[in-house]
C-alpha cells in the first residue's frame, strides 16, 4: 500500500507541474497581447471615443456608439447636404438665372469631390460618402438643365438626356474602380430614372434595357448579386410605370392608348436576367443568390406580362403565352445540361408549363381547357422524373387540386372531362409511385393525394355518366376494379378505396335510391351489391388468413 500511495502522489505531482506550467504560458501570452503597440491602441481607442480610465466601458456600446456618429450620421449628413444645395440652385435661379444656378451647381459638385479626395486617408467612410453625394448632386443638377424648370438653360431634351447618360457612365466607371456595389446600384437605379424622365417610348424602354444588361454585367464580372436582385424589381416596376402612362411626368394613371411594341422590351429584361444562372458560382456567393434571382425575375416578369395582357392583348394572349411556353422549356432543357443546380432548370419549366396553362385557355375557353390542362399533370410529372425535381411534383399537385376544385365549383361538367381528371390522377399516382426514389420522395403524401382526387372524381364521373338507376351498379363496378387493382399492383391503398366505395355505395342505395327505384331495379341493385359484399368479404378474409399463417411460419 505504501509503494502505491507514493505513485499515484507522483502522478499528481507531475499533473499539477504541467497545470503550473501551462498557466505561466497563458499569462506570458495575455500580457504579449495587451502590451507594447496592441494595448496602446486599445487604450487609444477608448480615450477618442470620450471615455476616462476611472469608467467601466462595454466593447459593444462603444461599437454601437461608433456605428451610429460614424455611419449613420454621415448618411443624413449627405442627405441634408444634397437638399441643401438643391435649394440653394434653386433660390439662386428665382433670383438671377439658370446659367448661374447651374454653374453653382457644378462648382458645388467640384467642391463636394474635392473634400472626399481630401478625407480619404483620415476618414476613409466619410469620404466614400461624399463621393457618392457627389453623383448624385452631378445627376441634379445636370437634370435642371432642362427637367423641372421652368426656365431650361438647354432646350434640347435628348441632348441633356446624353449628358445624364455619360454621367452616369462616369459613375459606373467610379464603382468599378472603388468596387463599390452600392454605387453601382445607384448608378443604374439613375438611368432607370433617366428613362422615365426622357419620357419617350422608345427612349425609355431602350434605357431599361441597357440597365438590366448593365447590371448582369456586373454581376457576371464581379459577383455583385444585391444589386442585380435590386435592379430586377426596379427595372420591371419600371416598366410597370410606363404602362400605368407614366404619371411620374404628369401623365394620367391609364393614359396610354397603344402598346408601342413594349413587349419586345419586356421579354429582353426577362431574357437578360435569364443568363443569370449562367454564371459559374464561386466563392463570391452562395447557390441561393441565383435561386433568388430566378423567383424574383420570374415573379415581377408575370407580373408585368399578366398587366401588358389586361391593358392591350385581352383577344390575342393564347400566342403570347405560347411563345413563353416554348422560350422558357428550351431553356429549362438548357440549364439541365449546363448547370448542377436542380431548381434553376426546374423553375423554368414549371414556368413553361404554367404559360401553357394560360395559352390553353385562351385557344379552347371554358369547359373544354379543363380537358387539356388535366392532362398537363401528367406531362408534368414526367417531366419532373426526367429533371429529378420534387419541386416540379409539389408545384404540380398543388395546380391539379387548385383546378380540380376550380372545375367541381364551376358547374359546368363534361363527361370527357370528369373522367379525364380521373384517368390523370390515377396515372400521375403510378409514375409517383413507379420513381419515388429517382424524385427523393420521402413521403407518400404526394401520391394519396393523387388517390384521394381519383376517388372522388371517379365516382363523380360515373355519377353524372349513367343514368340514376345505374348508379349503384356502377359505383360497385368501381369497387371491383379497385379490388383488382390491388391484387394487380399488391398496392393496399385501392384495398380501402374499394372498401370505402363499397360503403359509401350501401349509404346511397339506402338513402337515395330506395325513394325512387322501380322494384325491380331495386332487387337487382341489392342483390348485385350484397353479392360483392359477401365475395369481397370471403376473400379478403381468406387471403388475410393465408397472408398471417405465412408470417408466423416465417
Amino acid at each position: 500500500m505504501p509503494q502505491n500511495e507514493t505513485a499515484e502522489n507522483q502522478e499528481f505531482g507531475k499533473i499539477a507541474e504541467k497545470l503550473a506550467s501551462l498557466e505561466e504560458r497563458l499569462s506570458a501570452l495575455e500580457e504579449k497581447v495587451l502590451s507594447g503597440s496592441h494595448k496602446q491602441a486599445l487604450m487609444k481607442s477608448i480615450e477618442d471615443a470620450g471615455f476616462s480610465g476611472g469608467e467601466t466601458v462595454s466593447v459593444d456600446s462603444i461599437t454601437i456608439e461608433s456605428n451610429i456618429l460614424e455611419y449613420g450620421l454621415s448618411w443624413i449628413g449627405i442627405v441634408v447636404l444634397l437638399f441643401g444645395i438643391g435649394f440653394l440652385m434653386m433660390f439662386i435661379q428665382k433670383q438671377t438665372n439658370s446659367f448661374l444656378s447651374s454653374a453653382i451647381g457644378y462648382l458645388a459638385v467640384a467642391g463636394v469631390y474635392t473634400l472626399s479626395r481630401y478625407l480619404k486617408n483620415s476618414h476613409d467612410h466619410l469620404a466614400y460618402m461624399l463621393n457618392i453625394g457627389t453623383h448624385l448632386l452631378l445627376f441634379y443638377v445636370t437634370l435642371r438643365l432642362f427637367f423641372f424648370t421652368d426656365t431650361p438653360l438647354i432646350h434640347f431634351k435628348e441632348g441633356v438626356v446624353l449628358l445624364l447618360l455619360i454621367a452616369l457612365g462616369f459613375q459606373l466607371y467610379r464603382s468599378v474602380l472603388l468596387k463599390s456595389e452600392l454605387l453601382a446600384a445607384i448608378g443604374i437605379f439613375l438611368v432607370q430614372a433617366t428613362s422615365a424622365f426622357s419620357d419617350s417610348t422608345h427612349e425609355s424602354l431602350p434605357l431599361l434595357t441597357i440597365a438590366a444588361g448593365t447590371s448582369v454585367w456586373l454581376f457576371y464580372r464581379y459577383g455583385w448579386w444585391r444589386q442585380m436582385i435590386f435592379s430586377i424589381i426596379t427595372i420591371y416596376l419600371s416598366h410597370i410605370l410606363w404602362l400605368m402612362g407614366n404619371p411620374v411626368m404628369g401623365h394620367p394613371v391609364g393614359g396610354l392608348s397603344s402598346p408601342q411594341f413594349n413587349l419586345l422590351y419586356l421579354f429582353s429584361y426577362g431574357i437578360l436576367f435569364s443568363l443569370a444562372p449562367l454564371v459559374k458560382q464561386d466563392e463570391r456567393f452562395k447557390a441561393n443568390v441565383f435561386t433568388s434571382s430566378v423567383m424574383v425575375n420570374g415573379i415581377f416578369f408575370f407580373l408585368a406580362l399578366l398587366l401588358e395582357v389586361l391593358l392591350f392583348y385581352m383577344k390575342s394572349y393564347s400566342g403570347i403565352f405560347a411563345i413563353v411556353f416554348i422560350t422558357c422549356l428550351a431553356y429549362s432543357i438548357f440549364l439541365k445540361f449546363r448547370t448542377e443546380r436542380v431548381f434553376d432548370s426546374a423553375f423554368y419549366a414549371i414556368f413553361s408549363f404554367l404559360a401553357l396553362s394560360a395559352a390553353v385557355y385562351g385557344f379552347t375557353g371554358l369547359p373544354g381547357a379543363y380537358f387539356f390542362l388535366a392532362l398537363q399533370s401528367v406531362l408534368v410529372v414526367s417531366w419532373a422524373l426526367w429533371f429529378r425535381s420534387q419541386f416540379i411534383v409539389v408545384v404540380n399537385t398543388i395546380l391539379f387540386v387548385g383546378l380540380l376544385l376550380v372545375y367541381m365549383v364551376s358547374g359546368a361538367y363534361l363527361d370527357s372531362v370528369n373522367f379525364t381528371f380521373a384517368i390523370s390522377a390515377f396515372i400521375t399516382a403510378r409514375l409517383i409511385n413507379w420513381q419515388k426514389m429517382r424524385l427523393e420522395l420521402k413521403t407518400e403524401m404526394f401520391r394519396k393525394t393523387y388517390l384521394v382526387c381519383l376517388f372522388f372524381i371517379f365516382a363523380f364521373a360515373l355519377y353524372k355518366a349513367v343514368p340514376p338507376n345505374y348508379v349503384t351498379p356502377a359505383w360497385t363496378g368501381a369497387a371491383i376494379l379497385y379490388f383488382i387493382l390491388s391484387l394487380v399492383l399488391k398496392n393496399t391503398n385501392y384495398r380501402w378505396m374499394a372498401i370505402i366505395m363499397l360503403l359509401v355505395t350501401a349509404v346511397y342505395l339506402f338513402v337515395v335510391d330506395l325513394g325512387h327505384m322501380e322494384v325491380g331495379y331495386r332487387v337487382i341493385a341489392f342483390l348485385f351489391l350484397a353479392v360483392v359484399l359477401f365475395g369481397t368479404s370471403l376473400y379478403f378474409t381468406k387471403f388475410l388468413r393465408k397472408k398471417k399463417t405465412q408470417s408466423s411460419e416465417e
